[in-house]
């Protein structure tokens, strides 16, 4: 067997399996540093769910203190903390800050080792198609930066196809790599 065919990365394979219905992040530049910075829409989603989960956790109290059905309050006290609980859950990426910063020359989203500027060759555009069992089927979009090392690091997830290109070009041209696009058709 070839080396070089074990080594082929599959450029169009998007790197995670789900993504969001909805824009989630847009690129800032300020000076040096390049940031990911979640939109309202995103924050208010999340921000739903903890206010309900604690809004149930109110009610419970309440409950707690005016009645003695004991039962009643426990049961929507702990629906209460797992919704507000959830909400916490998701609103934890969005807070992560996501940065490229040219004084330091290094890219740092939190969750991977960090990676230095000069190692990044490229910039890639991926679409896929999430497929629901029990709702609508939506088209996802993800940017990834590529190293000289061969690694794929996804930066950005979002199914708004115009402003995913557009931070794109803004990361680009920030950084002076090339933009990749490996969108392709999907027929259902």
């Amino acid at each position: 067997m070839n080396e070089n065919e074990s080594c082929v990365v599959d450029l169009t394979r998007s790197l995670l399996k789900d993504g969001p219905s909805f824009l989630s992040h847009k690129v800032i530049i300020t000076g040096d540093i390049a940031y990911l910075r979640p939109t309202i829409s995103a924050m208010m989603f999340c921000a739903v769910y903890i206010v309900v989960g604690g809004g149930l956790v109110s009610l419970a109290t309440y409950l707690l203190i005016v009645s003695t059905k004991y039962d009643l309050s426990i049961f929507v006290g702990g629906f209460g903390i797992a919704i507000g609980a959830f909400g916490i859950m998701l609103i934890q990426p969005f807070l992560r800050r996501v940065s490229f910063n040219r004084g330091l020359g290094i890219f740092d989203n939190h969750i991977d080792r960090d990676v230095k500027l000069h190692h990044i060759v490229s910039f890639q555009i991926n679409n896929k198609m999430i497929m629901r069992k029990h709702g609508l089927n939506y088209a996802c979009f993800e940017l990834n930066l590529l190293t000289e090392h061969g690694r794929r690091i996804n930066i950005l997830n979002h199914n708004n196809e115009q402003q995913l290109i557009h931070d794109a070009a803004l990361l680009g041209e920030f950084l002076g790599v090339e933009v990749k696009d490996y969108r392709r058709e999907i027929i259902l």
